[in-house]
Parts: structure tokens; sequence; C-alpha cells
């Protein structure tokens, strides 16, 4: 339980890395890559709220980060390489996997629906989504299910 705290804590406060990722104090420039995330529920749209990965002190940014509520993911990193749905979800906070997704949440015995660029994905693991320049990932959990919107991607 105290572990569970500082780790809250930390991703609060932005003091510590997360999955290896810094909270830095200006964006990185090396990596520039914006995904989209969209979730429904039983064909109701579930918020990705703003700021993820802007801690309360304001004095840092994760490399993973959102600055609207608009689902549009922001990767600006010091380094090159391979960041993951996983990753994002982390320094979020909430769970992901194959029965839950933020406040998703499965039927028992069932998963959620999973889409990729418009494929659905049926990979191993929901957090080894990587995220790729322009990349749509949808998380439903229905019926019903929900036609998701296309990303204007006209401002990056």
């Amino acid at each position: 339980m105290i572990f569970l705290t500082i780790l809250l804590a930390q991703s609060f406060f932005g003091t510590l890395p997360i999955d290896g990722i810094r909270c830095d104090p200006t964006e990185g420039v090396v990596e520039h890559v914006h995904a989209n995330l969209q979730l429904y529920d039983r064909g109701h749209a579930v918020q990705v709220p703003a700021q993820i990965g802007m801690p309360q002190t304001g004095q840092c940014l994760y490399w993973i980060h959102t600055h609207s509520a608009d689902g549009f993911i922001h990767i600006e990193s010091p380094v090159k390489r391979n960041f993951t749905l996983g990753e994002f979800f982390d320094i979020w906070g909430p769970e992901l996997n194959w029965t839950r997704a933020a406040t998703l949440a499965a039927p028992h015995g069932g998963r959620l629906s999973i889409w990729v660029n418009g494929t659905p994905w049926h990979g191993r693991d929901p957090r080894s989504i990587a995220l790729r320049d322009h990349e749509t990932i949808v998380i439903q959990n229905g019926p019903p299910l929900a036609k998701p919107t296309h990303p204007d991607w006209s401002k990056f």
C-alpha cells in the first residue's frame, strides 16, 4: 500500500520517471509524434482528460502527454524510441488490459474491442500497442458500438 501511495504521489507531483519516461521542464525535440485515442462505453464517448502527463506542480511534463481533452496524445521526447499505449496509461494512472481501459469495463467473461487505424486489433496485450504518428486507437465496451470520429490531423 505504501508503494502504491508513493507511485501515485510521484505521478501527481512529477518527481520520478515512469517507465523510464522523465518529466522534463520543456518538451523534447528529437521525437515528435501525435496519436489519437478514442474510448467508448456502450456507444457513448468517454473523454480522455486534458493535461495527462502534466503534474499539478506545473514544473515539468512527461514525454507522453495530452494538452486538451480531445484524445490527442503528444509524444515530444528528447530521445528517439518506441512508445506504447501501456506507457501512456501508466503516466495517466488507470488500468489497461483486455477487460479494463480507464473507466471502461468489459462484462464478466468478455473483452473490450480494440481497433488501430480502423482494423481490429487482436494482439496479446493492449499495453503493447505502439503509439505511431497519426495513428488512431479506438477502445470500446459494447454493444452497442459507436462509430469512431475521424481525427483532424491538420492541426499537427
